[in-house]
C-alpha cells in the first residue's frame, strides 16, 4: 500500500513514524509546502519506505501530480485546504483521508445539507473513491466510541463531548501556571481560530448558537484532572454527527476553559483583521502564534526520560456519553478516556514518538481506507465498524486502557 501524508510538521511526521512501521505499507510519500521540512522528519523517522517532495497543497494539479500511485492521500495541512487537497486526490485517482475539517463544510451542514450533497461527495463516489473525513483524536477518536455505544442501543438521544486537562507540578503554587508559556499541541493559529470561534450545540434536533467560551459548567473528570469549568467549542463533530445518528435530539462538545486564549480573546489577540502599527500591517493572530514553538518540534525530540517526567505532570481526560434507549428503558454510556499520549517512553520504542492520540487513529483509519471496502463517496469516522477500527489499533501494540460504564 501507498501513502501520500501532504503537511510534514506535527501529526503529519507522527503518522508517518507510526506508518513505517506497519507491514502492510510499501511506501510513504511525505511532502510539505517546504521538502526540507520533510526531509528532516524522515532524517529522524529512518525509515527506507519515506520518500519526501514539495507539495503546494493549494495547488490541486501539484497534489495529483505528487499523488500518482498512491492508494491514500492523508491531508494534514489547514482544514481550510481540505477542498484543494481533495480535488488532488481524485485527479490521481486515490482516495482521500483528514483529521479536521470546516469550510465549506460546516455551513452546509447547518444548512441542512445532506451528505451525499456535500462539496465533492458525488465527485468521490462517481470515481469509486472514498473521502473519510476526521478520523484523528477529536473529532476520530470520539466518533468511533459513540458509535460503538450507539451500536448497544435501539435509540440514541443524546451525545455529549468532554475534554479536560491538568498540568501538576511538584511544588507549584495554585496560580504558578500562569507563567507557563501555552502550547496546544497541533497548529496554535488553528486552536486559536476554534477558541475565538462561535459554536453551536443541538438542542432537541436545532442548531443553537452560543459565543466563543459560552456555556460554562463545571464537569467532573476522572483524577487527577478532577472538577473544571467546560464552555462550548467550535468541532467537528457537532456538525457532522446529527447525519450520522439517525434521531439525535442533543449533542454538545464542551473543552475545558483554556485560561491563555480566553485572556487572548478577551484582548483582541485573536483576531485575524489586520491592524496597524507603526506603519506595519499585521493580525493580531499572527502575532501570538509567531511566538508559540511550531508544533512539529515536540514529535520526536523528548527524550525518553523527558517523556516519563510529562507522564507524571501532564494528564487529559475525554469523556464521550451516548444516551438512549434499549427495550424501552433509558439508558447512558459513558467512556472516560486518559491521556493517549502516555505512557510516553513505551509509545516512543513501538512507534518512533510519543505524539500519538491523532496520528494513531490517522493511520488506522489510513489503513482501513487501504483494505476494506468502504461506501464510496464522504464518509465520517462513525461510519466505520467500530470493533474493527478498535482491533486494528490494539494490534499495532498500543498499551492504551479506558473506562467503559453502563449508567
Amino acid at each position: 500500500m501507498k501513502v501520500m501524508i501532504i503537511g510534514a510538521g506535527g501529526q503529519g511526521s507522527a503518522c508517518a513514524s507510526i506508518l513505517s512501521r506497519q507491514d502492510a505499507i510499501d511506501e510513504i510519500r511525505l511532502v510539505d509546502l517546504k521538502e526540507e521540512i520533510a526531509i528532516k522528519e524522515k532524517n529522524q523517522i529512518k525509515s527506507a519506505k519515506i520518500k519526501t517532495g514539495a507539495v503546494n497543497a493549494t495547488d490541486p494539479d501539484d497534489v495529483a501530480k505528487a499523488a500518482q500511485g498512491v492508494d491514500v492521500v492523508v491531508d494534514m495541512v489547514m482544514p481550510w485546504m481540505a477542498t484543494y487537497v481533495m480535488r488532488g486526490a481524485l485527479k490521481a485517482k486515490a482516495n482521500y483521508i483528514n483529521t479536521a475539517f470546516d469550510a465549506p463544510y460546516w455551513d452546509e451542514f447547518l444548512k441542512g445539507t445532506k451528505i451525499e450533497d456535500l462539496p465533492l461527495c458525488r465527485e468521490f463516489k462517481e470515481a469509486g473513491l472514498t473521502a473519510l473525513f476526521g478520523c484523528g483524536f477529536a473529532p476520530g477518536w470520539t466518533n468511533v466510541l459513540a458509535r460503538k455505544f450507539a451500536n448497544k442501543l435501539d435509540t440514541v438521544d443524546s451525545i455529549k463531548l468532554r475534554i479536560g486537562k491538568a498540568n501538576i507540578v511538584p511544588g507549584e503554587g495554585p496560580y504558578d501556571w500562569v507563567l507557563r508559556p501555552w502550547n496546544p499541541g497541533w497548529s496554535p493559529k488553528q486552536a486559536l481560530v476554534d477558541c475565538a470561534s462561535s459554536a453551536y450545540a443541538l438542542e432537541e434536533g436545532k442548531y443553537i448558537k452560543y459565543p466563543p467560551f459560552g456555556g460554562m459548567e463545571m464537569c467532573n473528570f476522572p483524577d487527577p484532572v478532577g472538577k473544571l469549568p467546560v464552555t462550548h467549542h467550535s468541532h467537528e463533530e457537532i456538525y457532522s454527527m446529527p447525519s450520522t445518528f439517525k434521531g439525535l435530539k442533543n449533542l454538545d462538545f464542551k473543552y475545558y476553559l483554556m485560561m491563555q486564549p480566553a485572556i487572548f480573546y478577551s484582548m483582541g489577540l485573536c483576531s485575524q483583521e489586520e491592524i496597524e502599527i507603526n506603519g506595519a500591517r499585521v493580525k493580531p493572530i499572527d502575532v501570538v502564534t509567531a511566538m508559540v514553538p511550531p508544533p512539529g518540534n515536540n514529535v520526536f525530540g523528548p527524550t525518553e526520560e523527558e517523556l516519563a517526567e510529562a507522564d507524571k505532570k501532564a494528564f487529559i481526560e475525554l469523556i464521550v456519553q451516548v444516551s438512549g434507549t434499549k427495550d424501552g428503558k433509558s439508558v447512558t454510556y459513558r467512556a472516560n478516556c486518559p491521556k493517549m499520549n502516555a505512557p510516553g517512553p513505551e509509545l516512543k520504542k513501538i512507534y518512533g514518538t510519543a505524539l500519538v492520540y491523532v496520528a494513531l487513529p490517522l493511520a488506522i483509519g489510513t489503513m482501513i481506507l487501504g483494505d476494506v471496502s468502504l461506501e464510496k463517496g464522504i464518509i465520517f469516522a462513525d461510519q466505520l465498524d467500530p470493533d474493527d477500527f478498535i482491533s486494528r489499533m490494539m494490534a499495532t501494540g498500543y498499551p492504551y486502557k479506558w473506562k467503559e460504564i453502563k449508567l
